[in-house]
Parts: structure tokens; C-alpha cells; sequence
């Protein structure tokens, strides 16, 4: 059992009577409180958000990207080496491609339209409306001068940049439908939205090459085959029919030239084969180039919002009271040891 003298108390009579007797310190803090949530909430940038959303195309997988073509090996001496055509890039990942940082130096270097109807490089409208023009320090402006293969290379000023937009845009996926949503926050609601747009057309341009890009290269790939053995069949075919018209007389039986007539005809028969089955392969591929190319549906598109989402004057101002009211009632409780008078 708990003793006593270790029970805590508070006397409400003496908590109101501390209260009463330090209410113009309470009043005089809580008032600067508020004059300050005020000054900020009225103060404050306004900040507007645009979303769009996005139904990207389901792939089923499973099946070969050329129908069987991986398996084509040694055709005529050639080796294909190509694979099956695997959708790497999962719908889950896909707000990941516009969190990279390739998209936000893409992004710098847009050109939208502001809400007065200018239009204007992204950079430029960050630096005038989001950093409020203020300049660089020259320490934010420095690179390292080592650049290595396949590295970025950024200043601190372009790193802070990227990290603020990161927090500036959002993505998101629902896994049960499948929809992505983009939002964009900046202090232009017309911003706003062309940069929502540009983020969806980023992100449908980038899944589609990304998909397209490996059939396109065996596409490429088929066609310098198909052209060599194209060469290759129309020269065993001059030699066949040269070779037909010098040896032609019946009267000419050389146990020689009919060797000679058997290897070209042979050659004849490969090249052709060769020919007609990687033309067959290279319109297959050119076909699955266009099964291949993923659709996305807008949803719903980019819209310029009329109202801001921040800041939220009324929700600032009443935390503000709470917070003031919380903290001097501490203090009034502190000042002068008047808690031993309500804790008993």
C-alpha cells in the first residue's frame, strides 16, 4: 500500500488563487504569445497545392518479350544473346523516379507559366518566390573539382534546393487500385500545378522508355543482322545464277562443277533461311515495340487551386493560446515556489 505522506494533492482553491494573483504576468505573456502567432500566421507565405492522379498500366508478365526470340541462338552462325523482357520497374517504385535527384535538375531547367501569366524558368521562380531572392553564399556555391565518371557532382546550394523539394512534392501509390497520386506545393497556385503536370508527364515518359528501351535496342540489334544477312543472300544468289548461266549446256558433265553447283546451292539454301527467319524476327519485335508501350490514364489532371493550404490562421492562432496558456501557468506556478502551495 502506498503510504501517505508519497499521495499528491492539488488544491484547486489555491490554484486559482496562485492564478488570480499572477494573472497580469499570465495575461502580459499569453498577449505577447498571441501578437507573435499573429504576426506569423498573417505573415507567413501562402502556399497552394495541385495534385493529379494517374492509372498506370497493369503488366502481366510472365511471357517473352519477342515470343520465343531469346531462345533464337546460333541462327546462320549468330549468336542473339537477348533475354527475356522483365518489367524491372515495379508500379510501387514509380514515385521513387520523381524523388530522384536527374528530375529536380530537369525541373530547374522548365520553363511554366506563373499565375500572372509570364512564363518562366523554374530556377529562376525558386530563387525569386521561394528563397526570396536572398543570395548564396559563395561556400553554398562551391563544387568539388573531382568529377568522376557516372557521379554527380552538386553545390551546396543545389542540395538544399533538391531537399526542400522533396518536402514540396509528394507522391504516392494505392496498392489496392493502382492509382498514383502527385501533388505539388509552391507559393504560385499556377506553379503549383505546372509543376504537379510536368512531374506526371516525367514520370509516364520515364516508365515508357524505361519498358520500351530494351526491345527498342533488340529492334536495332535485329535490323543490323537482318541487313547483313540481307547481303549475304543476295550475294549467294548472284553466284547461284552465275553459276547457272556458265554451266547451263547440257553437253558439260564435270564431276567438278557439279560440286562446285551443290556448295553454292547450299550456301544458297543457309543464307536464305538465315534471311527469311531473322526478317520474320525483326517485324515480330517491331510489333512488340508498340504491345510493349505502356498506357497511362489521367484520372485526374492538375488543378489550380483558388484557395491556399497554408498557413491556417485560425488553427495557429488557437494553438498559439494553448501553448501560452500551458507555459504561463508553469511559470506562475514556479514564481515564487507558489507549486508548494497547490501540490500538497
Amino acid at each position: 500500500m502506498e503510504r501517505e505522506e508519497d499521495i499528491i494533492t492539488i488544491d484547486f482553491k489555491a490554484l486559482l488563487k496562485v492564478l488570480w494573483n499572477e494573472k497580469w504576468l499570465i495575461f502580459g505573456i499569453t498577449s505577447l504569445f498571441v501578437i507573435g502567432g499573429a504576426w506569423y500566421a498573417f505573415t507567413a507565405p501562402e502556399e497552394f497545392v495541385s495534385e493529379g492522379k494517374i492509372l498506370p498500366e497493369v503488366n502481366g508478365g510472365g511471357s517473352s518479350s519477342l515470343g520465343g526470340l531469346a531462345n533464337l541462338v546460333g541462327i546462320g552462325g549468330f549468336e542473339l544473346g537477348l533475354k527475356n523482357n522483365t518489367d524491372a520497374i515495379r508500379p510501387d517504385l514509380y514515385p521513387d523516379v520523381i524523388k530522384s535527384t536527374p528530375f529536380f535538375l530537369n525541373l530547374f531547367k522548365q520553363k511554366f507559366l506563373n499565375k500572372q501569366g509570364d512564363s518562366i524558368r523554374f530556377e529562376v521562380f525558386y530563387h525569386t518566390e521561394i528563397e526570396e531572392g536572398q543570395p548564396a553564399d559563395e561556400k553554398d556555391l562551391e563544387r568539388f573539382k573531382g568529377s568522376p565518371q557516372g557521379v554527380l557532382v552538386l553545390n551546396r546550394l543545389t542540395e538544399n534546393r533538391i531537399k526542400d523539394l522533396k518536402e514540396r512534392l509528394n507522391a504516392s501509390i494505392d496498392k489496392k487500385s493502382g492509382v498514383i497520386s502527385i501533388s505539388a506545393k509552391m507559393p504560385d497556385p499556377v506553379m503549383a500545378a505546372e509543376v504537379a503536370s510536368f512531374s506526371m508527364d516525367y514520370l509516364t515518359n520515364y516508365v515508357t522508355d524505361y519498358r520500351t528501351e530494351k526491345l527498342k535496342q533488340e529492334v536495332d540489334f535485329l535490323g543490323q543482322k537482318v541487313a547483313a544477312a540481307r547481303g549475304e543472300f543476295y550475294r549467294d544468289q548472284s553466284r547461284k545464277a552465275t553459276y547457272a548461266d556458265q554451266f547451263s549446256a547440257p553437253s558439260i558433265r564435270l564431276q567438278s562443277a557439279d560440286v562446285q553447283r551443290e556448295r553454292i546451292e547450299s550456301e544458297y539454301r543457309l543464307s536464305s533461311n538465315v534471311y527469311n527467319e531473322l526478317l520474320k524476327k525483326f517485324e515480330e519485335a517491331k510489333l512488340k515495340v508498340q504491345q510493349e508501350t505502356p498506357i497511362f490514364q489521367v484520372l485526374e489532371p492538375p488543378v489550380i487551386s483558388n484557395f491556399k493550404s497554408e498557413p491556417n490562421r485560425l488553427m495557429i492562432l488557437v494553438l498559439v493560446m494553448i501553448l501560452a496558456t500551458l507555459f504561463t501557468v508553469v511559470i506562475a506556478l514556479f514564481r515564487n515556489k507558489n507549486y508548494k502551495k497547490v501540490f500538497v
